[in-house]
């Protein structure tokens, strides 16, 4: 397999580690020597003359972006018979590679406002990207987002000229419905793949998919079929979130937001605000280290949740109970016990005033396992609040076993079990 690694480019790049690969083109880790500064360096594999081509174009494309949340591009030209782009190494990890545990509704939506700040800075410029997911979305250590690989991007005057009838490129699984018809895309097609990235972050599954990786399949639900709700797959979306994400979603252009800016407006008024995300009072800062949280981290948990509660319109206590037990599991992953507790506490109430039995049960079954991943770390255990979890998960049981939920019982059941010795032997 070639690698350039060790080669030096017209004299002036360097090239270093191979950090990507892709189907027609490597990323390497390089330094520019002129200017002395790290830099990743995008090399042509494909050799035709028409890829070498195409791959200028994007720089040329890319090259007129000069905004935060967009990778940037500072060189590009041809060398030894390769063709190059000198970009600005963004180290970080993509979108699709953060663990759904350090997604809180907050940060998710912190995200994608600065992904549609970096979308509607290209549109007004005239370039789309075209081939939006997750993996083309890079995370940065300070939380703050940047897009990246506008491999696919093209100036929109020159789409017609450039683009051919049928012409399929890009993710299945994050394509408009206008790219499989061979028609015209354009930034509504972007916001038809922000749609998809937005469903998956917060449904957890994409809208439209094949088990047997039949891609007929997905490509037929992309144009003929509507997106199941994301509440289907997780009652924990926000029905405000869950409204976006539809508009994104609609089979006609027509139909969907217009511009960036318009999801933008939404977005930012979701959190609360209607500043641009350069807003300090927003900015994502780097997570404290791992143990107690910092008070100023509390403090901005407190505010978010504080945003959300009222942004969110949960109006309907149902909606507060879903939304405090995704809060529950978000501490529990995070270890935060005591904001486990308070969240799956406000859950039950909320389960209880709504007459929900059933979800009053698996939010016990969640808060029992809480309980004793809390004790199994060897944390200083509350014999109230552990004889509570007992009470609590003995009165839900009945839940299961009148609606023949065999599976929860016994887990139920188990749960219970352990949590009564557990009280047994703290006495």
């Amino acid at each position: 397999m070639t690698t350039l690694a060790g080669h030096t480019l017209d004299n002036r790049y360097q090239v270093d580690e191979l950090i990507g690969r892709g189907g027609m083109a490597d990323v390497y880790r390089g330094i520019d020597k002129m200017l002395d500064r790290a830099v990743a360096i995008k090399v042509l594999t494909e050799r035709d003359d028409g890829e070498q081509d195409r791959f200028l174009r994007e720089a040329r494309s890319m090259a007129r972006l000069n905004h935060r949340n967009i990778v940037a591009v500072y060189d590009a030209g041809r060398s030894d018979g390769w063709s190059y782009i000198v970009m600005e190494l963004v180290e970080g990890r993509t979108l699709g590679a953060v663990p759904a545990h350090e997604l809180t509704i907050h940060t998710a939506i912190r995200h994608y406002i600065d992904i549609l700040e970096g979308l509607e800075y290209a549109h007004e410029r005239g370039v789309i990207h075209r081939d939006l997911k997750p993996a083309n979305v890079m995370v940065v250590p300070s939380g703050a987002v940047k897009v990246m690989d506008f491999g696919l991007a093209r100036r929109m005057s020159e789409m017609s000229s450039v683009t051919t009838a049928g012409e399929i490129v890009g993710t299945i699984a994050y394509l408009p419905p206008e790219r499989f018809l061979g028609k015209l895309a354009d930034e509504r097609s972007d916001l038809y793949s922000v749609g998809v990235m937005l469903y998956e972050t917060f449904a957890g599954a994409q809208p439209f998919r094949s088990e047997s990786d039949d891609l007929v399949a997905v490509i037929f639900g992309h144009v003929n079929e509507p997106p199941p709700s994301p509440r289907s797959h997780n009652r924990a979306v926000p029905p405000q979130i869950e409204r976006i994400i539809l508009k994104l979603l609609e089979k006609e252009p027509d139909r969907r937001y217009q511009t960036a800016r318009e999801v933008l407006a939404e977005l930012r008024t979701l959190l609360g605000t209607g500043q641009p995300s350069a807003d300090p009072k927003l900015q994502t800062n780097a997570p404290p280290p791992a143990g107690k949280p910092s008070r100023a981290a509390s403090t901005a948990e407190a505010d978010a949740r504080e945003i959300l509660a009222r942004t969110f319109g949960r109006s309907k206590t149902i909606d507060i109970g879903y939304s405090e037990t995704l809060a529950g599991m978000l501490a529990t992953r995070k270890r935060d016990y005591t904001e486990a507790a308070r969240a799956y506490r406000a859950a039950l109430d909320a389960f209880a005033e709504a007459n929900n039995e059933l979800e009053a049960a698996k939010t016990a079954l969640k808060y029992g396992t809480m309980i004793l991943q809390k004790n199994s770390e060897g944390s200083v255990l509350d014999r109230r609040e552990l004889s509570g979890s007992v009470d609590i998960l003995t009165e839900a049981l009945p839940a299961f076993r009148g609606r023949s939920m065999f599976k929860e019982l016994e887990e139920g059941e188990r749960l219970l079990y352990a949590l009564q010795r557990t009280l047994i032997r703290t006495r």
